[in-house]
């Protein structure tokens, strides 16, 4: 399985209140990275990020289980994925739990 490649994209934090997208970036030359951008409510043309926070992204593969590692300025995580689809995308548990769902229209609204 690429993990990377199903995680690469833009993502929402299911049932989150505020208007944030979260884009998992690899292959870019230096380090996988992801990017947490604030959605506007404006014109497609117009909308863009409006703040951009940075983490760096690891996917190590541990006793045939897939973990994401996430570096922080001020410290890092390391939390089991739990379910990757192409829609979904769930990894860590209790307090740390983060269940994602695609969010496909992000990009064509930027463009």
């Amino acid at each position: 399985m690429d993990v990377k490649k199903i995680i690469k994209g833009d993502w929402k934090l299911k049932g989150e209140a505020k208007n944030g997208i979260y884009r998992f970036s690899f292959d870019t030359g230096a380090k996988d990275f992801l990017e947490v951008l604030k959605e506007l409510n404006l014109p497609p043309k117009a909308q863009g990020p409006q703040s951009k926070n940075y983490t760096i992204v690891n996917i190590k593969l541990e006793n045939e289980a897939f973990f994401i590692e996430l570096i922080y300025p001020f410290g890092k995580t390391s939390e089991k994925i739990l379910v990757l689809d192409k829609e979904n995308f769930v990894f860590g548990q209790g307090e740390s739990k983060r269940v994602f769902v695609k969010d496909q229209d992000y990009t064509k609204r930027a463009k």
